[in-house]
Order: C-alpha cells, then structure tokens, then sequence
C-alpha cells in the first residue's frame, strides 16, 4: 500500500465531493455522516447513499440501466405517495438499505472499522477491493424489501393493503436511519483517539 497515493486519492474523491454537495446531489441525510468518516486519518468516503424507497418501472427487479423511476423518498412517504407512483406495466416497489464504500490507508485501519461499523449495528460490512491507493470496505444496512406493484398492466396488490405495505417500508426506513445515527456517534468517537499514526507513515 502507498500512502502518498492514498492521501493523493483522498484529496481528489473529497474535491468532487465539494462539487457534488454544492450542486445538491448527495442525500442530505448523510451528509454529517460523512463529514465525519473525512474527518478520520484514515479513512475517506467514496460512495454512499441513506437508504430509500423507491418506485421504479422495469419488466424484471433490480434492472439498474433499464429500470424507470416513478417515485423516490429518503424520508417516510404517505398512502397517496404510493399510490400516485403505481403506474406503468410493471411496477416495484423497493425499500433500498443505507450503503457505503469507505477507503482506509491500510489493513490496521481497515480491521479497526469494520469492528466499529459492526459494533453499530452494520453486519454486513467487509472488504471488496485492495490496490495500491487503497483498501476499500463495502458496509450495506439490513432492512430491505423488493416486492411487485403491478404485473403486465395489473395491480398486485389491494388497494386496502397500501396503509400496511406504507407503514412497513416506513418502519424499516426509519431503522435503517437509525442505524446511520449509531454509526455517526461510534465514529464522533474516533476523531479524539489519537489515531494519527494508525496509516504506519
């Protein structure tokens, strides 16, 4: 691991950061959190999303390149929400968890956060790429639905299962932010740790 090229490639992913918080493009939600994990010696954010529901239109769940949004909430949504986005030949609903992709210097600090997103509630959190600028952890929140809306033009659902369907994403929404805010205080810890030299300069 270069450390150099670590910091060089921390200092550009944080400059678009800038650019992508100044024209309103990053979940507002998260952006204390992440604020937070760039403030660490060791670590910086390269992707994140704070969780959301989402209606989208797609023949299959889960098509990224193919699927149309209809709706989109980072925050808990109403009865009529849903039912103004159910439209379309087929309709999914999804309740998409929290993720993050963070970079750390090396492997000490990259054991050390996964213990610490772990200990907040993140178990699905664990190494996806090691390079020369870089180890990058993936940590991906638990609550999720994907479920269909309409079929070939048809409705899926009864119209009078739409407050509970409603009441259930919002639930795990809300845990799911919850977690963000445990993440947010386990690693307001860290910053007074003294942890400088954690990245071996």
């Amino acid at each position: 691991m270069n450390f150099e090229a670590w910091q060089r490639r921390k200092r550009e992913t944080l400059r678009v950061l800038r650019d992508h918080l100044e024209a309103g493009r990053v979940d507002r939600d998260i952006i204390d959190l992440l604020n937070v994990i760039n403030s660490l010696p060791y670590a910086f954010t390269t992707s994140s999303c704070s969780g959301r529901i989402q209606v989208y239109e797609a023949s299959m769940p889960g098509e990224k390149f193919e699927l149309k949004t209809l709706g989109k909430w980072h925050s808990p949504i109403t009865s009529k929400d849903l039912l103004g986005a159910m439209i379309g030949r087929n309709t999914w609903l999804a309740m998409l968890p929290p993720i993050l992709h963070i970079s750390v210097c090396s492997m000490v600090p990259a054991n050390h956060l996964l213990k610490v997103l772990r200990g907040a509630g993140f178990k699905r959190a664990g190494i996806i790429s090691m390079a020369r600028d870089g180890i990058v952890i993936e940590t991906i929140g638990t609550e999720r639905i994907e479920m269909p809306l309409r079929l070939e033009g048809r409705d899926v659902i009864k119209l009078d299962a739409v407050p509970s369907l409603v009441n259930i994403v919002n639930s795990l929404l809300v845990k799911s932010k919850e977690r963000l805010g445990r993440l947010k205080e386990a690693l307001g810890d860290e910053i007074t740790r003294g942890l400088d030299n954690i990245c071996g300069e």
